[in-house]
């Protein structure tokens, strides 16, 4: 009911995966849902009920078209009783190739897709015509890929090379060392990267550790030696999975996040 599925070679720098979900029904008990911050910015198109982000004593309804920034924490959604989503789960890099749009712009915020790309309306009913998964991918990767032959080609190689630092030294992120090696202040840093990914390095460096221990089995084992102490992982398990170790350790009600935690069941 939920599967993933890499894009063409052309595009694996700028989209991670493709993501499709359906259910034709869902109990109330299963229609809450948490979503994990995992570095992405995502368009979502939505074929089914309507459904809703819930904050606090504030209810949203989310639109059938949208593109969802980068998240800082753990967020909640409903869904109604018919689930049918197709997802585009964009690296950092791939807004800013693919829409050439700065990040900062975006996080935090679920934005209706054509503000962002006027194309992401068409294709979003072009997929409400698609059965076969095969013409579904087919069309997004063509789209993508016309959008990347399309814009004047960006140079993106720096942020690019500082994406590829974090990734390699989340574990022991230093921000001041990051500077020094890319010859910068950490005022500059902090301020160029935010307005390109939507996060400072060290907030997408934590999202990125946690999320590869989330993606290795191996790894999410023994995530408990992976940070400073038990209450550095108990910190970054509620902020970024809303749950206790304890609690993601055991079959989950939400389906994305049991998803992510346990994988295809």
């Amino acid at each position: 009911m939920i599967r993933t599925f890499r894009p063409i070679d052309a595009l694996r720098k700028l989209v991670d995966y493709i993501w499709v979900v359906d259910f034709d029904f869902l109990a109330e008990d299963n229609r809450d849902d948490l979503i994990m911050p995992l570095g992405h910015v995502n368009v979502i198109f939505n074929y089914g009920s309507a459904y809703r982000l819930m904050e606090q004593e504030q209810i949203t309804v989310i639109p059938d078209s949208v593109i969802i920034g980068q998240i800082k924490s753990a967020k909640y959604v409903q869904y109604g009783s018919h689930l049918t989503q197709i997802g585009i789960a964009l690296t950092p890099l791939g807004l800013l190739q693919l829409f050439q749009y700065p990040g900062i712009q975006l996080t935090e915020q679920m934005v209706p897709a054509a503000c962002v790309d006027a194309g992401l309306d068409k294709l979003y009913r072009i997929l409400i015509g698609s059965t076969d998964i095969d013409d579904t991918l087919y069309a997004i990767n063509h789209y993508l890929l016309y959008k990347l032959e399309e814009l004047d080609e960006k140079d993106t190689s720096r942020i690019e090379e500082m994406l590829a630092y974090v990734e390699q030294e989340c574990e022991q992120l230093s921000i001041v060392r990051m500077a020094h090696h890319f010859r910068v202040s950490v005022s500059t840093l902090e301020r160029g990267f935010k307005k390109d990914v939507g996060l400072t390095p060290k907030s997408y460096g934590n999202i990125v550790k946690f999320r590869k221990h989330v993606e290795m089995k191996g790894r999410r084992n023994w995530l408990e030696h992976r940070y400073y102490d038990q209450s550095h992982l108990l910190k970054a398990a509620h902020k970024f999975a809303g749950k206790t170790i304890k609690q993601l350790e055991k079959q989950l009600p939400e389906l994305t996040l049991d998803y992510l935690w346990h994988g295809p069941q």
